[in-house]
C-alpha cells in the first residue's frame, strides 16, 4: 500500500448530524486504481464516511464536518471547492437502483448533456462506451430508447454505472450497490469491479464479507463511528489485528 499513489487521504475526520457524531477521528489513505472495501455493521459510519467523500452529505440540514479530505491533495471541503465538479470526479452509484423515468439513452448522456462535455455526435460514443465499460452494451444496444426502468434490477444498477462512467470520473463510489441484486447480477457487478480498477479507484461498501473479500485490494472495519482496523485484505480475512474485526469477520459480533 505504500508503493502506491494516495488518491483520498483523510486525517482525523469527524463528522455530527445535529449534536450526533457519526464519525470519530477517521484517518486513512485510499490509494489509486485499488479496490477498497468498507465492512462493519448496519449504522457505524460507513455510509456517511462515503458520502463524505464527495459531500453528499451537504445535503443534509444541521450536518457538520471537521478535519481534513485531500483528494490528489486538495482538501474537498475547502470552501472554494467546486462541489459540481467534485462530484463528477468522485461519482457514487446507490445501493438501490435508482435510473431516471427516461430511456437508457437519455440516462447515460444526462451527464455529459448537463456538464456540456460533448457535441451531440459524440454523445453517442460516450453513451455506446460507458454501456460497454459497464459491461451492458450487448443487452441493450438495440433498445436504447426503451424506458430504463422496464430492465432488471442488476441491469438497470448497470445504468446507473454507466451513467456515473459516462461523466469521466476518477473514483468510483459504491454504496452496497449489490444489495437488492440477485447472485447472477450480483456476480456481474463484482467481475465489473474486477475490471473498472484498472481505469479507476473504488470503494465499496458491502455487509457481505464474501463480497469484500473477493473484490478489494484493502478492508476497513468501522465500529460505531471509528476505523478499527485498516490493512490489505488479506489480512484483515485472515490474521486481524484488533479482535473486534476477528469476531465480525468470522460472524462471532455484529
Amino acid at each position: 500500500m505504500s508503493q502506491s499513489i494516495v488518491k483520498f487521504a483523510v486525517r482525523d475526520l469527524n463528522f455530527h448530524y445535529g449534536p450526533k457524531r457519526a464519525l470519530s477521528g477517521i484517518s486513512m489513505d485510499i490509494p489509486a486504481g485499488r479496490v477498497t472495501a468498507l465492512i462493519g455493521p448496519s449504522g457505524c459510519g460507513k455510509s456517511t464516511f462515503l458520502r463524505c467523500l464527495n459531500r453528499m452529505n451537504d445535503r443534509i440540514p444541521g450536518t457538520r464536518v471537521e478535519g481534513d479530505i485531500l483528494l490528489d491533495g486538495a482538501n474537498i471541503n475547502d470552501a472554494e471547492t467546486d462541489v459540481a465538479d467534485l462530484r463528477r470526479r468522485v461519482g457514487l452509484v446507490f445501493q438501490k437502483p435508482n435510473p431516471f423515468p427516461q430511456s437508457i439513452f437519455d440516462n447515460v448522456a444526462f451527464g455529459p448533456r448537463a456538464l456540456s462535455l460533448t457535441d451531440g455526435q459524440r454523445l453517442g460514443d460516450i453513451v455506446e462506451q460507458s454501456l460497454m465499460d459497464a459491461a451492458l452494451w450487448d443487452e441493450v444496444k438495440d433498445k436504447l430508447r426503451e424506458p430504463a426502468l422496464d430492465l432488471a434490477l442488476g441491469q438497470q444498477q448497470r445504468v446507473c454505472l454507466a451513467r456515473v462512467l459516462a461523466v469521466q470520473p476518477e473514483v468510483i463510489l459504491m454504496d452496497e450497490p449489490c444489495s437488492a441484486l440477485d447472485p447472477i447480477a450480483t456476480l456481474k457487478i463484482e467481475e465489473l469491479i474486477a475490471r473498472l480498477k484498472e481505469k479507476y479507484t473504488i470503494v465499496i461498501v458491502t455487509h457481505n464479507m464474501q463480497q469484500a473479500a473477493r473484490v478489494s485490494d484493502l478492508t476497513g472495519m468501522f465500529w460505531l463511528g471509528e476505523l478499527v482496523e485498516f490493512d490489505r485484505t488479506d489480512r484483515i480475512f485472515t490474521r486481524p489485528s484488533a479482535q473486534l474485526t476477528a469476531d465480525y469477520v468470522t460472524g462471532r459480533s455484529g
